[in-house]
């Protein structure tokens, strides 16, 4: 009786857990988690859109890791950042953010696209993630990205493999072409979109202006002009910015957490400046003023006048320069504070600063004439990109002075004249004997507030030309790279070690592929 009994017990349990386990899957289900065919696309592209954005104006990384070190802006308290001594939190949430966040919002749109058959959604995912990968690439160098984004995969890969940049730069350029191919407006509708509203040939014109930026990158390395000229070639083909209303920048909303993220830091600090770098170049050390120092800072609260302050001084020394650090020195531009001011990602000014270097160096057709007609373009651009602020600025702060000088506002617009007065005395007139100064500077200036890309570009081009603060960091040498995130050598200690084997010193020093 007793073994029956036992014998029956065991099946009971047998049957019970064979019950159980056929139920497992469903219950284990995360009901939270939709799956490919239930994901909105719409919601993960307006997500992936505003992450990224918000990630690359972030004060820390965007700014002084960005501006400060292509002495934009400085600091006059907390000031390691700008001495080239980086937070490693700062570092790690980039990659956390780039890849965990808008990253892989931008693969699973690829994913739902792909099962969907939305052409668009998948066009314009390739483009975000082209400009979320470059960035993250030419923070650091060789990164994950074949097998990036793959951790919830079917077959999970929790420890990709670092890609070098040579290789990812070309899958880039190869899949922006193919996001061109893709766009159409014959295909479906895009909801979510809170960069370009749903337009398409904006995407489109976006997708070829971006990999215009990347082929001209990487130009030191491979062969570019075929590609930049079949762009330049087929406008119909290939359509790229043509006006500032083509700008990919991101219109933030007047109150957060849809606002800027200088305005939302602007909240608690007041400690970030306009490098006196930037201050001489446009105001201080020149013969005639660029204007646009009105709009990218304040004057001074102590002395009613535009100064900077030297990039990389010790908080003490920050503190007390000119007297008074925080009130003798120039705030950044109230423009740029604002709740509204624009996230931008591309502007066409960049991109007539690309073309002319690309007719300068012979990768497109035009010569010498069609370098100085883009590089003229380019600073033009620029004067324009925010015209009604810039207008408002110049007419409270120089209309007298015009005036005094002859301007006459029922002949020309204050902007105009700005314009004209810069082009006339600025010094910046087009030499090809010296263009790669001159493209390379004025593209620096157009670069204001968009740190990393300016960062990138003074990489490559080398000019202006910026020392490197007496009381700096890091061997008294300007970063040119990121070094690896800590959070890596922890979760992907083999991976990472292979790349710092193949790419070098894992430091600030250490210069990425396309520059070395």
């Amino acid at each position: 009786m007793k073994n029956t009994l036992k014998y029956l017990f065991v099946i009971a349990l047998v049957v019970g857990f064979s019950a159980c386990t056929d139920q497992f899957e469903e219950v284990n289900t995360n009901v939270n988690r939709p799956t490919i065919e239930q994901a909105a696309p719409d919601m993960l592209l307006t997500n992936s859109i505003e992450s990224m954005t918000d990630r690359v104006h972030e004060i820390f990384l965007g700014h002084e890791m960005g501006s400060c070190w292509v002495q934009h802006m400085a600091k006059v308290q907390y000031t390691d950042e700008d001495r080239y001594i980086p937070r490693v939190s700062v570092i790690n949430n980039t990659w956390t953010s780039l890849y965990a966040a808008s990253g892989m919002d931008v693969a699973t749109i690829i994913d739902v696209a792909e099962a969907k058959d939305l052409k668009n959604y998948k066009g314009i995912a390739f483009v975000l993630k082209a400009y979320i990968t470059s960035v993250l690439t030419d923070l650091y160098g060789d990164i994950p990205y074949s097998e990036a984004w793959k951790g919830s995969a079917a077959e999970a890969i929790v420890s990709p493999v670092y890609d070098t940049q040579e290789s990812i730069y070309t899958d880039l350029v190869a899949k922006l072409k193919e996001a061109n191919e893709l766009l159409s407006v014959s295909n479906e509708s895009v909801a979510g979109d809170i960069l370009f509203n749903g337009d398409i040939v904006k995407w489109k014109k976006f997708a070829n202006s971006l990999r215009l930026r990347l082929l001209l990158r990487m130009s030191s390395k491979k062969s570019v002009a075929a590609d930049m000229q079949a762009i330049i070639s087929s406008p119909a083909t290939y359509p790229i910015f043509v006006s500032n209303a083509d700008n990919a920048a991101l219109k933030y909303l007047g109150s957060a957490p849809n606002n800027h993220p200088i305005n939302e830091n602007r909240k608690s600090r007041d400690d970030h400046r306009v490098s006196k770098t930037l201050i001489d170049m446009l105001y201080k050390e020149v013969d005639s003023p660029d204007y646009r120092v009105s709009i990218y800072a304040n004057l001074a609260e102590g002395t009613k006048d535009y100064a900077g302050i030297p990039n990389g001084l010790r908080s003490s020394d920050a503190a007390n320069y000119d007297g008074n650090g925080l009130k003798n020195t120039s705030k950044i531009g109230s423009f740029y504070t604002q709740a509204s001011a624009p996230g931008m990602l591309m502007s066409f000014a960049e991109l007539q600063f690309i073309l002319a270097e690309a007719a300068h160096k012979k990768y497109i057709s035009g010569g010498e004439v069609k370098a100085e007609e883009y590089y003229n373009k380019g600073i033009e651009a620029s004067y324009r990109q925010n015209a009604s602020s810039f207008t408002d600025i110049l007419e409270e702060e120089w209309g007298s002075t015009f005036v005094s000088w002859g301007w006459k506002e029922a002949e020309m617009s204050i902007l105009d004249y700005a314009l004209a007065d810069f082009m006339e005395y600025g010094g910046y007139a087009y030499d090809a004997a010296h263009a790669m100064e001159l493209i390379g500077t004025q593209k620096w200036v157009a670069l204001f507030d968009q740190g990393l890309q300016a960062n990138f570009e003074w990489r490559r081009i080398g000019y202006p030309v910026l020392v490197a603060p007496a009381d700096a960091d890091n061997q008294r040498k300007i970063p040119v790279r990121a070094f690896y995130p800590s959070d890596e050598y922890s979760r992907n200690k083999t991976n990472v070690e292979a790349a710092v084997a193949r790419q070098g010193k894992d430091d600030l020093n250490t210069k990425v592929w396309w520059n070395k």
